[in-house]
């Protein structure tokens, strides 16, 4: 493919993107966590606090989100354009990584349609909730990781190191993608004609742009949190605190509903709710509403032709990559293990939201597996070209359940009756 026709097909994807992220927005009506998400932004720039939701989590969200509502406004962009703007700009960072991982446009462009498609992506590119930034900030420091590998210009690892920083200060789980991208340039460096002191050099500067860069960024977001009167030496308790919470979630324990079992993600098909209920108007007629009246779900459900293919994809990928000892392949692995097991292990609830820091790699590795497997027999881009359509049919009543618009296809609606109109809890 040459890289014309490959910007192109980028440029029509992310269009793509753009259109189901946006549509309808506007016109969501507000979920309680955006509400939260706005009211924890004012808190916390404004006085220091933490809270109300996800106080356990680093404050980078609060901060830039804060500056929109100032800029914007308190609605839809202010709260949620952050969200908007990283998901749809995590196509074209797919097809680019994916293109440098594989060496092949087919296969980045295939991962880059996944995304752009995938439900969980789309709802939580249309919510406040900093998930999406998951994707965004690792994704795009790997892209420049890669810049640099390729000019050796070290502007580049820079770059790559303060967006690993805005990525661990939005949530932990960055950390798992700096230690394969760290390993991976050490390798790369490693290769490269180098006396021992030449080389020492190139280790401090990996060093200080991989792991002092991102930590110096990760405190300087607490800054508020300090403008209250705490100390430096105050700050490790509050560490100690944020990881205790986010290791047992004990706020959560009266609230656990729905699919929150990691292990889970790609061996069933999984969902994430959210269930919240219309004002009802002045001057409106005056009768009990009924639930398809006054309920909004947006119900993501799991793409199980592509995420049912993840595990067998990325165990390929790392017997291929190690027997072959192809760089791309062992490096995407390694994102994918590493991101992927520590969630898998734990015990506490995970619910489906996490998946955004794994969901880059594992569709990924799907994309080149189908594409792979194929490599033999002459029919493979027609077969390709069939799987697509069905996984893009699939998609559109995916689409509806995701926008809030259940209610409108036949037997969905009946089901999402049965299931949630006698729910006590439904939130999540």
């Amino acid at each position: 493919m040459n890289e014309k026709r490959f910007v192109q097909l980028t440029l029509l994807i992310t269009f793509l993107g753009f259109i189901l992220r946006i549509f309808l927005l506007p016109s969501q009506p507000v979920a309680l966590d955006d509400f939260w998400v706005a009211i924890t932004a004012i808190n916390y720039k404004e006085s220091g606090q933490l809270g109300p939701t996800m106080w356990n989590h680093p404050e980078l969200r609060n901060i830039i989100v804060y500056w929109s509502m100032k800029l914007l406004g308190s609605g839809v962009w202010g709260i949620k354009g952050w969200s908007f703007l990283f998901g749809t700009l995590t196509v074209p960072l797919m097809a680019l990584v994916g293109r440098r991982i594989f060496r092949n446009g087919t296969i980045a462009l295939i991962a880059a349609l996944f995304w752009a498609l995938d439900p969980l992506a789309i709802d939580f590119s249309r919510q406040a909730i900093n998930d999406i930034y998951l994707a965004f900030f690792p994704l795009a420091a790997i892209l420049c990781a890669y810049r640099f590998t390729d000019s050796r210009n070290p502007l580049w690892l820079i770059v790559a190191g303060v967006l690993f920083g805005f990525g661990l200060a939005s949530k932990w789980s960055a950390l798992f993608q700096i230690i394969p991208t760290g390993m991976l340039l050490v390798h790369v460096l490693r290769s490269g004609r180098a006396n021992r002191a030449s080389f020492a050099g190139k280790m401090l500067f990996l060093f200080a742009s991989l792991v002092i860069l991102p930590v110096t960024i990760y405190l300087i977001t607490f800054f508020p949190w300090f403008g209250r009167g705490y100390s430096v030496a105050e700050w490790p308790a509050l560490q100690k605190a944020m990881y205790r919470e986010t290791k047992l979630h004990t706020g959560y324990q009266k609230t656990i509903v729905g699919d929150h079992k990691a292990y889970e993600w790609f061996i069933l098909p999984v969902t994430y709710q959210d269930i919240f209920f219309n004002k009802q108007e002045e001057g409106e007629a005056r009768h009990v509403p009924t639930f398809e009246e006054n309920a909004v779900i947006l119900l993501v459900v799991t793409n199980p032709l592509v995420w049912l293919l993840v595990l067998p994809a990325v165990g390929r990928a790392a017997y291929r990559g190690i027997r072959e000892r192809d760089e791309g392949l062992c490096y995407l692995s390694a994102l994918f293990l590493l991101s992927y097991l520590p969630l898998a292990a734990v015990h506490r609830p995970i619910w489906v939201n996490t998946a955004l820091a794994v969901l880059p790699y594992a569709l990924m590795a799907v994309a080149w597996f189908v594409w792979d497997i194929l490599r033999n027999i002459s029919a493979r881009r027609r077969i390709v070209a069939v799987y697509l359509a069905v996984v893009v049919v699939l998609a559109v009543p995916q689409y509806v359940l995701v926008i809030g618009k259940g209610f409108s296809i036949p037997y969905v609606r009946e089901y999402l009756m049965e299931k949630y109109s006698h729910d006590e809890n439904p939130q999540r």
